[in-house]
């Protein structure tokens, strides 16, 4: 019988990856970000197939099935949510406002609530230790935005959704919207050597992205920007060089690093990361 789990589990992993990741278009972003990484790498040493990049690619197909099976109804229970008890919470001369403007209003308004709630992520010693799973990658790669702990996501949904429900934005431009940030996401958490010149000043890059994840402690609290790089500039938080490509990780060395290629421990390690945040967090209260 125990035989069968990992059988069923890899199974199912697996059909997820063959309906999403396999799709012509992700496959194609993705040979993109890695030709550039090539062309262009932040650590010259880090192999295009690394360890960590092999083990981040267990997390994108587990990251795929958490979204099939869960985002998709906590989305709606959020709408529903939203529905019964601020349904009627619009101001009425933003609600008049073209569709246009009204997204870009509710993409600044919740940029701004992401900078803060990932702001909080490492200012709140509990919400640093699940946070801390998704810095723990010391190989940057296309494939570390999905490597994050689930029950961050819970908690930070709902914060980022809430100005695009409150100024109604319609679905279609909300799945632009989506699309935007979620390949924005994944190509500046690439091993890719470039700051976008002048973009910089406007949108989160590799480069400072990269300061972000930094091991270094004089980079500690930097760059918090999710998808615009000005929040951090507003607040003072933005790292002073925009020429560094620093070593990233965390220094936490009970932590479970994955490290080396074995299919068996690509298949472990992921979910013994899932739960060693609660093992953090309980020697931490009992130390207290």
């Amino acid at each position: 019988m125990l035989g069968r789990v990992p059988e069923a589990l890899l199974d199912t992993l697996v059909s997820v990856a063959q309906a999403t990741v396999l799709r012509p278009v992700f496959v194609l972003a993705v040979a993109c970000i890695l030709l550039w990484e090539r062309l262009a790498p932040a650590d010259e040493e880090q192999p295009t197939f690394s360890v960590g990049f092999l083990n981040d690619g267990v997390w994108v197909v587990l990251g795929l099935a958490f979204q099939a099976s869960a985002v998709v109804a906590y989305a709606h229970m959020l709408k529903q949510a939203y529905d019964a008890n601020l349904g009627g919470l619009r101001v009425q001369s933003i609600a008049q406002l073209p569709e246009g403007a009204r997204l870009a209003l509710g993409v600044v308004v919740s940029d701004l609530l992401g900078w803060f709630q990932h702001w909080v992520k490492h200012k709140v010693p509990w919400f640093w230790q699940v946070h801390a799973v998704h810095h723990s990658q010391r190989q940057l790669n296309v494939f570390t935005d999905f490597r994050f702990h689930y029950g961050e996501y819970l908690i930070s949904r709902p914060i980022v959704m809430l100005p695009l429900l409150v100024l109604g934005i319609s679905a279609p431009s909300f799945l632009l919207y989506n699309l935007f940030t979620t390949w924005q996401t994944r190509f500046y958490h690439a091993n890719i050597r470039t700051n976008l010149g002048p973009l910089r000043f406007i949108f989160v890059t590799p480069q400072s992205h990269r300061v972000h994840h930094s091991i270094e402690t004089r980079h500690r609290d930097t760059n918090f920007g999710v998808m615009f790089s000005f929040w951090d500039r507003l607040f003072g938080t933005q790292s002073a060089s925009a020429e560094e490509y620093p070593r990233t990780g965390i220094e936490d060395p009970a932590f479970p690093m994955e490290q080396r290629a074995s299919p068996l421990g690509f298949l472990v390690v992921p979910f013994k990361q899932l739960v060693y945040p609660f093992v953090a967090i309980a020697k931490g209260s009992r130390r207290a």
